[in-house]
């Protein structure tokens, strides 16, 4: 027995896979192995595959005969829920300014390894996935914070630095300009004389 994928369709149609006992939706199987709906396979004229073209004859078509996904009970889906609550937290344990780097490294990197090994369907974790992803996004944030903060003290360090080598340059410069006028009066006043 087969089991189908909740996203499994009708390659004609689109229209997904019925696992009830009704034939018109349910999946069949033509001779050249692949597979429609009963409904798409009746309207076809000629009686050709939709995909590669091979003939086939309208009464050989098998119904494929599926069995329903598993579904998880619920002892373990309420395992999946209560771990998925316990890395919540933990995340939001690690969003505060203070947290160790180490820490929230640690916490998103034990997100995505779970998350990973959920089945594909990313819908059941959303709220988690929105969480590591604006953890992920608030660490990139306050990094640039600290590094622009960092770069905004050096600059006013050079600032201060610069103003006062220039408030010194300017003494001196003062200094020197009354030490050589006062030097040319006295050459003025000997040639005076």
């Amino acid at each position: 027995m087969l089991v189908v994928h909740p996203a499994s369709c009708c390659d004609v149609c689109l229209d997904p896979y019925s696992i009830s006992s009704e034939p018109a939706n349910s999946p069949h199987a033509i001779a050249c192995g692949h597979i429609f709906c009963l409904t798409c396979l009746r309207s076809l004229s000629p009686s050709a595959c939709p995909l590669c073209r091979k003939p086939f004859q309208s009464d050989r078509v098998k119904k494929l005969h599926l069995a329903n996904p598993p579904e998880l009970d619920n002892a373990e889906q309420e395992a999946i829920d209560a771990h998925a609550s316990l890395l919540l937290q933990r995340i939001a344990l690690v969003s505060g300014e203070d947290a160790p780097e180490a820490d929230v490294v640690e916490v998103v990197t034990e997100v995505q390894e779970w998350l990973q090994s959920q089945p594909d369907d990313p819908n059941p974790h959303m709220a988690l996935r929105a969480a590591v992803t604006s953890l992920q996004r608030y660490k990139a944030l306050q990094d640039q914070s600290e590094r622009e903060k960092a770069e905004h003290r050096r600059l006013r360090s050079q600032l201060r630095n610069n103003k006062r080598n220039a408030d010194h340059d300017s003494k001196t410069s003062r200094a020197v300009e009354e030490s050589l006028l006062s030097r040319i009066q006295e050459i003025e006043n000997e040639h005076a004389l």
